[in-house]
């Protein structure tokens, strides 16, 4: 009788002790596709911000000065003072 129960509780160890392996690697794996994906927005915004710096490093003062602003959703009135730099 006291031998069945050893067997019984060394089964109901190896069960618990398989059980939170698989849970600590669905973790693992769950922790690793989260920094995958967080890894592939990070290279979508370098991209777009590499894609940017090439088209404003053509533009006056005046004009970046309107484009960042209007992305902000804020008046261009500011920029009015950059607009004759360029030309003097």
């Amino acid at each position: 009788m006291l031998g069945r129960l050893k067997i019984i509780a060394a089964l109901v160890l190896v069960g618990v002790l398989v059980l939170a392996s698989a849970i600590q690697f669905g973790k693992f794996k769950q922790r690793q596709e989260s920094a995958i994906q967080q890894l592939q927005g990070d290279i979508r915004a370098e991209r777009e911000r590499v894609k940017d710096d090439a088209k404003t490093r053509n533009l006056s003062d005046y004009d970046f000065c309107i484009q960042s602003l209007r992305r902000r959703g804020v008046q261009s009135a500011d920029c009015e003072q950059l607009r004759g730099l360029a030309q003097e």
